[in-house]
C-alpha cells in the first residue's frame, strides 16, 4: 500500500503557534513539534525524535529536558539504530509513544508496526521535507573551521544562519556568511537520491499528523501548519494547550510545494553524480566553489549562475505541477471538529 497521495479523502489543514513565548523563539517555525511533545509527555507518553549531540539520532524519551533538545531542524540524516525494538517495548507493555521523523522514516515505521496488536498506542507526525543532504557537508566543514567544534542549528525562524560553538564554547551565529552546510543544501546537489524522486510526498499520508512550516498570512509570526490524516491526529491537536490554532484551505502549499512534489533533477547533474569522488579528491576550497559557497573564482561564479537558472526552470515546472495538484482536490465538506 502506498504511503502517500495527492487524491484528498480525509486530510485537514490548520495553522498553529506557540502562545508560550520561550518555546517558541526555540522553535524553528511556530513551535507545533514542541507543543505537541510536551502535552504528550504530560499526559503519560513518551517521545521518539532526533537529538544533535555528538551525532544526530533519534532518541525516544520521556523527559521534559530531553525533549527540549529535540527542538530545531537538524538538516542531517538521523541515526534509528534501536528505535523499533524500543518503541516495540514501550507500546506493548501499554505505554503511548509519539515518533516524529521524515516521511521515508515514518513511512518505514508504520509498515514494521502494521500487524502489531498494539499499534493503538503508537502514534506517527512525519515532517514536510525538502531532502536530506549528505553528512559530509558538515564533516568537512568542521574538520577545515578548525575555529568551530559544533554545528548547532540550521534555522533561526525564516532566516537561515549556520550556527556553531567554537573552542571556546561559545554560541556563534554565522549571519552573512556563505558556509557549506547550508549552501550545499541550498544548491540541492548533495541531497540523497531518493529525496530526488520522494515518493513520501503527499496530501494524504499514512501518518497521523504532518507538520511544517506554515508559508501564509502569519501577521508577523513564523506559524507552522499541521496537517491532520487520522482521527488520532486530531486527538493530538485537540488536546493541546497554549498555542493558538486555525482552520486553513489548502492554498498554502503554493507556498510549500515540497509537501506535494518530491521530484527534483539534481540527481542527474555531474556535481551530485560526482559527489563521494569529488569531495575524497578536492581540496575544500575547491568543494565551496562546486556548491555556491566559494564564487571569488570566475569559474565558480558561471557555475553558480548557471546552477540557479536550472533550479529557476525546475521551480517553474514544480510551481505547475502544484497549481494542479491544488487544482484538483475537491472541495473538503467535512467541517473541522476542534
Amino acid at each position: 500500500m502506498k504511503y502517500s497521495s495527492n487524491q484528498l479523502q480525509n486530510s485537514i489543514p490548520f495553522s498553529l503557534y506557540c502562545t508560550d513565548k520561550k518555546l517558541y523563539d526555540k522553535s524553528t517555525s511556530g513551535g507545533a513539534f514542541i507543543a505537541i511533545a510536551l502535552n504528550f509527555i504530560k499526559n503519560g507518553g513518551y517521545v521518539c525524535g532526533v537529538i544533535s549531540d555528538n551525532e544526530v539520532k533519534h532518541t525516544v524519551t520521556n523527559n521534559v529536558d530531553e525533549v527540549l533538545k529535540m527542538q530545531g531542524s537538524k538538516y542531517v540524516q538521523s541515526d534509528m539504530s534501536g528505535i523499533y525494538k524500543t518503541i516495540s517495548k514501550l507500546i506493548d507493555n501499554g505505554q503511548k509513544v509519539l515518533f516524529t521523523g521524515m516521511g521515508c522514516q515514518a513511512a518505514a515505521l508504520n509498515s514494521y508496526f502494521k500487524t502489531n496488536k498494539n499499534k493503538e498506542n503508537l502514534f506517527i507526525i512525519d515532517l514536510i521535507c525538502g531532502g536530506v543532504p549528505s553528512r559530509l557537508l558538515s564533516q568537512i566543514f568542521l574538520q577545515n573551521e578548525r575555529q568551530y567544534t559544533k554545528i548547532e542549528g540550521f534555522r533561526n525562524k525564516n532566516q537561515y544562519v549556520l550556527s556553531c560553538y567554537d573552542t571556546n564554547g561559545k554560541l556563534i551565529y554565522l549571519k552573512g556568511q556563505r558556509v557549506l552546510p547550508l549552501y550545499g543544501f541550498y544548491s540541492g546537489l548533495t541531497m540523497r537520491y531518493s529525496c530526488g524522486d520522494c515518493r513520501f510526498c503527499g496530501i494524504e499520508r499514512m501518518s497521523d499528523l504532518t507538520i511544517g512550516d506554515y508559508w501564509g498570512d502569519n501577521n508577523g509570526l513564523h506559524k507552522s501548519v499541521a496537517v491532520a490524516h487520522t482521527e488520532k491526529g486530531i486527538k493530538i491537536l485537540k488536546c493541546l494547550n497554549d498555542v493558538e490554532i486555525n482552520y486553513i484551505d489548502w492554498s498554502f502549499i503554493k507556498c510549500n510545494p515540497r509537501f506535494v512534489v518530491g521530484k527534483s533533477y539534481n540527481n542527474h547533474k555531474i556535481q551530485r553524480l560526482l559527489l563521494p569522488w569529488l569531495f575524497h579528491n578536492l581540496s575544500y576550497k575547491s568543494l565551496c566553489g562546486f556548491y555556491g559557497c566559494n564564487l571569488q573564482n570566475p569559474l565558480w561564479l558561471l557555475l553558480h549562475i548557471y546552477n540557479h537558472s536550472m533550479v529557476k526552470i525546475q521551480e517553474l515546472y514544480i510551481k505547475h505541477q502544484t497549481k494542479s495538484i491544488l487544482n484538483s482536490i475537491t472541495k473538503n465538506n467535512s467541517q473541522p471538529y476542534l
